[in-house]
């Protein structure tokens, strides 16, 4: 079985929103997360695809948590870490894929249309 292994960021304003993209191809809301390039560790890969995909860099606070699971002959398993952000860069290219970049509250987030709807628990324990 192939092995696909990410990672994905939890990031919380000063308001206690978090950070969520937007995918252009299903129209669903995650947490900025994506794949492990070679030679990265889950923690470069939360950062640089935080950039990639919001234009925000980030400092990595602690680990939360290991999903896995199976999809599509995949061993998926994604790292997920607390972040908080450090500035936007202005001159950041959004990743083509991203279709929106907002920061919502708990509540908002319920009503979202969710691309992984079990990281909701997650981010309820983790955002509080």
């Amino acid at each position: 079985m192939k092995q696909w292994i990410g990672s994905a960021a939890l990031c919380m304003n000063e308001e206690k929103k978090v950070l969520f993209v937007k995918n252009r191809d299903v129209q669903q809301w995650s947490l900025p997360s994506g794949g492990l390039e070679e030679g990265e560790t889950p923690e470069q890969c939360c950062q640089r695809e935080v950039f990639e995909e919001t234009g925000y860099r980030i400092s990595i606070n602690q680990r939360l948590h290991i999903k896995r699971a199976i999809i599509s002959s995949y061993q998926v398993e994604t790292h997920y870490f607390l972040a908080t952000c450090d500035e936007r860069m202005a001159t950041a290219t959004i990743d083509s894929d991203i279709d929106e970049v907002n920061w919502w509250s708990i509540h908002e987030i319920e009503r979202l249309e969710l691309a992984f709807p079990e990281d909701l628990e997650l981010i309820k324990r983790w955002s509080v």
